[in-house]
């Protein structure tokens, strides 16, 4: 694990704010209205929760989020952010790339 950490800055979870090991539970709540307001989607996360995925998939605090599925964009939201990753993302409807392009900067001030 180590020499990937090194050689590609991945293969582990980055460890906890306190500096224990990321948990098997992962807190989270429902997404909340106001973030349902800006973007309307089916599978909407909460930005409580994709804050904790991101940090975490990033064990190094730099690198590059890649969602092939962005749906409204909350992931891409989380990368806007400040002190935030790089993020790509994609998807296969014209509709969710419109919905993102414009959620994604609403989302990332949260």
């Amino acid at each position: 694990m180590s020499d990937c950490l090194r050689a590609w800055q991945t293969g582990a979870l980055r460890r906890s704010a306190t500096g224990g090991p990321f948990e098997d539970v992962i807190v989270s709540e429902r997404t909340p209205q106001r973030e349902r307001r800006l973007a309307d989607h089916p599978s909407l996360k909460p930005q409580s929760l994709l804050r904790q995925l991101v940090c975490a998939a990033l064990p190094l605090g730099v690198g590059v989020v890649a969602d092939p599925f962005m749906g409204s964009g909350s992931t891409a939201g989380r990368r806007r952010a400040p002190r935030a990753h790089r993020a790509s993302a994609s998807s296969v409807s014209a509709d969710f790339v419109t919905l993102a392009r414009q959620a994604v900067p609403k989302l990332a001030v949260l």
